[in-house]
């Protein structure tokens, strides 16, 4: 490449090298779109090469590839990602002519067809080469580990040993998780029996590495309780598979926090991680209920009651929330007409508080996205009883502005128009696009 020495040209593949996937598939996307000629050619062709290889490795390490990451908060087992890229300089340096292969095999993979034994050879290598840690690509791949929580090379080297016998299953995982048969039922038992066989710890293993290939974790309890014929909850939990239960409770109580933490200020993109945090929670439970054999006094069964009723109570706190928060958006003020006979009337002498339409276009928002869920949460009557009365309260402030519009009692026609459009995007959100819509025409025409 014209201007950069060999040195720099070493120093941007160590870059590159060091860079996490999505850099080098960025960088890739990138090169592609400006052209593989002129002075980008040489960085391109780094970075195709680059990208190569990872794909060979990930490939070959399939079975594990998705545990190589950030550290998982929920207690799933990951990797750190350095420790991938040192096994596999590891097996360069070892075992070249196996890599060579692998990349030969990597283009005659037939999903439908047994993959080719040079990557589960090659698995068993690096287990061997980890456990071993006799070189500085194993030593640095054990010391990452272990730096990460003590033990870690260990099991590392344990998911590299099973490799081989998760590898078949994972080709199969959707089918398992939407239909599990006997015989599929009999296939799952066999490898979690192998995998076990390997060493103690290697069945719960295999389904850490099968539950990281989803893209809900969690589901991987529906396999797990399936080669047990869905257990009762106490049976299960004094198994070794006890974990994944305690971990989908866990991941529930998470979801329900989420909901909880909704707050004035948040903005519309928390309303919707809320909402998204309402539906995990009530498909999760639903899992867990159908994987499950529960008991009204197990402990299992009363925390997950508990969990149920707190997601409902929480949700109905936000929904019954919005009526206040509308009243801010929409601001009205009493009005005496004689006597002791008051009214009200829209407030329409200063702008709409953004800060106050926020909110409650998050609240509404909110109360849009759990729509599919209301029901099954327990909550659709309570939803459908707010959102109803919001509904007549926005349609009467409408016609109350139109008609002081109309009657040529506004003093700011501007601001008028700016109330009745925070007034159509609630609409919007309590009913649908085209009610919003109307209002907005009757607006334009007045």
């Amino acid at each position: 490449m014209p201007g950069l020495t060999d040195d720099k040209i070493a120093l941007l593949k160590t870059l590159v090298a060091a860079s996490p996937d999505e850099v080098v598939r960025g960088l890739e996307k990138a090169v592609c779109k400006e052209g593989t000629t002129g002075p980008l050619a040489a960085i391109g062709a780094l970075v195709e090469a680059e990208a190569a290889d990872r794909q060979v490795r990930f490939t070959t390490f399939q079975p594990l590839a998705p545990m190589f990451g950030p550290e998982a908060g929920d207690g799933r087992v990951t990797f750190p990602r350095a420790a991938l890229g040192r096994i596999w300089q590891g097996l360069k340096a070892d075992v070249p002519r196996l890599v060579e292969q692998a990349v030969e095999a990597c283009y005659y993979i037939d999903p439908e067809e047994p993959w080719p034994a040079v990557f589960d050879t090659l698995c068993l290598q690096a287990a061997s080469g980890l456990r071993a840690a006799e070189t500085p690509d194993y030593v640095s791949a054990a010391a990452a580990c272990d730096a990460r929580r003590p033990g870690l090379s260990q099991t590392l080297v344990l998911a590299l040993e099973i490799a081989p016998i998760v590898r078949p299953p994972l080709l199969r995982l959707g089918e398992w998780l939407q239909r599990m048969t006997n015989e599929r039922r009999a296939v799952a038992r066999l490898a979690y029996r192998d995998a076990e066989a390997v060493r103690q710890g290697g069945g719960p293993l295999m389904f850490e590495m099968l539950a990281a290939h989803l893209k809900q974790p969690w589901t991987i309890l529906r396999i797990a309780t399936s080669i047990m014929e869905h257990p009762g909850e106490r049976y299960l939990a004094a198994s070794e598979l006890a974990l994944f239960g305690d971990r989908a409770l866990a991941d529930i109580e998470a979801q329900v926090e989420r909901v909880r933490h909704l707050r004035p200020g948040a903005g519309v993109e928390v309303a919707l991680d809320a909402a998204r945090a309402v539906q995990h929670a009530i498909d999760e439970t639903g899992e867990f209920d159908q994987s499950v054999q529960l008991s009204r006094d197990g402990p299992w069964g009363q925390r997950l009651a508990r969990l149920k009723h707190g997601l409902a109570a929480a949700v109905e706190v936000r929904l019954r929330e919005i009526d206040e928060a509308v009243a801010q958006a929409l601001p009205v003020v009493k009005v005496r007409y004689s006597g002791r006979l008051t009214s009200t009337a829209p407030k329409l002498d200063s702008p709409a508080d953004e800060a106050a339409v926020a909110w409650a276009v998050g609240l509404l928002t909110f109360a849009a996205e759990i729509r599919n869920c209301a029901t099954d949460g327990g909550f659709g009557g309570v939803r459908g009883k707010v959102l109803e009365t919001i509904g007549q309260r926005i349609d009467h402030y409408v016609e109350d502005v139109l008609e002081q519009i109309r009657l040529g009692d506004i003093e700011n026609d501007e601001i008028a128009r700016e109330h009745l459009d925070v007034a159509a995007r609630l609409l919007t959100l309590v009913r649908d696009r085209q009610a919003g819509a109307i209002v907005r025409r009757r607006a334009a025409a007045a």
